[in-house]
């Protein structure tokens, strides 16, 4: 049996390793006790669905639960407003229930299939219709209630998401920037041991798939820090032109699989090594920027142009000697498109540099390189 201080060592190293949900966990409980005990305060007659859409809109960040709350209290408007009209003056038989539940349906799910922020309209006009409440109060009166408790619980989400262990937006983006860099940076790596070896190259499109996945996980952060900004809930520094830039990132190195894929095997012994090299400090230097980026600093340039300046060389050489002027239109291509494609990411990881230079957290100026 473990010792207590090793359980307690183990509990606290798990503790850190969960923080973020944890906290979030916290949040939620939060969120839902005060959304349980105002109900009660109210006498709500449904005030369960204020602790239902805490639960439903309660994100990782700031910005994330301030649109889900938006999108809620809106598909809420529509489906309250439909389907309370309608149960108002359908007829109150089986009949006249199914003919209102023709005409809500096609209204609200067309609405939430137009916009999907109103994806919420065509269950409320539904429980609208149904619920044994609207009989007993009257439809009107439940809608209201409806829209008055998913408002409640909405506000009491988006409060609790600023007010306890508040999980910045900015955060999110700056740690998922990090992911992207360091798994671009494994994927260059690939690319460099790919160019080293002879034969076919290995499959590298689930690597390929997972950082466009963290890049559209980015650009979804974004979107949140953008809108908590706009709401005046936190600030956001970060760059539109982060994200972009990455892209072009992504993009070149797809462009460096594709042309090892066909490069000549006359050409490979001479050329691969180089863009190895190349490659590997590339991805150093993805990892250099994660690094300056979570630090607020600037990032270290030291030793770039080396590996590029040898790369170049090897493809004047190649140049000069004849070589590629030897083979076909079909086998020099992807000699030129190798060499095309690192020479851009090169210059498109140095822009990206420059960019978390001027806005990570406002405060590169201020400090050293890391």
């Amino acid at each position: 049996m473990p010792s207590l201080p090793a359980a307690f060592a183990h509990l606290r190293a798990l503790i850190r390793r969960q923080q973020v949900e944890l906290r979030q966990a916290l949040r939620v409980t939060v969120g839902c006790v005060i959304a349980f005990a105002l109900y009660h305060l109210l006498n709500l007659p449904q005030g369960y669905w204020a602790v239902f859409t805490v639960v439903i809109v309660m994100q990782g960040s700031i910005g994330g639960t301030l649109a889900a709350a938006i999108d809620r209290m809106k598909g809420t408007l529509l489906g309250a407003a439909v389907g309370g009209v309608l149960a108002a003056v359908r007829p109150q038989t089986p009949l006249g229930l199914g003919e209102a539940l023709v005409i809500a349906m096609p209204l609200t799910a067309l609405a939430a299939a137009l916009r999907p922020e109103l994806k919420v309209a065509p269950v409320t006009a539904v429980i609208m219709l149904i619920s044994p409440s609207g009989s007993s109060m009257g439809p009107l009166t439940a809608a209201l209630y409806r829209v008055v408790e998913i408002f409640i619980g909405s506000v009491i989400g988006v409060a609790t998401s600023v007010l306890v262990l508040p999980a910045r937006s900015t955060r999110v983006v700056i740690e998922r920037i990090q992911a992207v860099l360091n798994e671009m940076a494994n994927l260059a790596e690939h690319y460099a041991a790919d160019l080293e070896m002879d034969g076919p190259s290995p499959d590298r499109h689930l690597e390929n798939a997972r950082v466009r996945g963290l890049l559209g996980q980015l650009d979804a952060a974004m979107a949140d820090a953008a809108r908590e900004h706009s709401s005046r809930l936190s600030e956001h520094r970060i760059a539109e032109a982060v994200p972009r830039t990455l892209w072009r990132v992504r993009n070149d190195c797809v462009a460096v699989g594709r042309a090892r894929a066909s490069l000549p095997g006359a050409i490979q012994p001479t050329l691969g090594p180089a863009a190895a090299i190349l490659l590997k400090s590339e991805a150093d230097f993805m990892r250099r920027c994660a690094v300056a980026l979570g630090a607020s600093a600037r990032v270290d340039r030291a030793g770039r142009t080396e590996a590029l300046q040898a790369f170049e060389r090897v493809i004047g050489d190649l140049r000069s000697s004849g070589v590629t002027q030897a083979l076909s239109f079909e086998m020099a291509g992807p000699v030129f498109a190798l060499a095309f494609a690192v020479e851009s990411l090169d210059r498109n990881l140095g822009d990206l540099a420059d960019r978390l230079d001027e806005t990570a957290l406002g405060k590169a100026e201020t400090r050293p390189a890391v």
